[in-house]
């Protein structure tokens, strides 16, 4: 899926941006409606873009 296009929209009245990922593409991430997802600026190859990545819930450590 690299290379898959995305949509960024801002939105003057409420003064926010959203980006729309496909359907296809957060499924494959395993990503779910409500996920927290984290964001990264990362350059690549002189390129400045982001890294998303789904943040994970830290689950309590088991008492021994």
């Amino acid at each position: 899926m690299n290379g898959e296009s995305v949509k960024y929209q801002y939105y003057e009245s409420n003064k926010r941006s959203f980006i729309t990922i496909p359907v296809t593409l957060a499924r494959s991430l395993n990503w779910n409606d409500k996920d927290n997802i984290g964001i990264v600026i990362k350059n690549i190859d002189d390129k400045q873009g982001l890294f998303l990545f789904k943040k994970e819930e830290k689950k309590d450590k088991e008492k021994n």
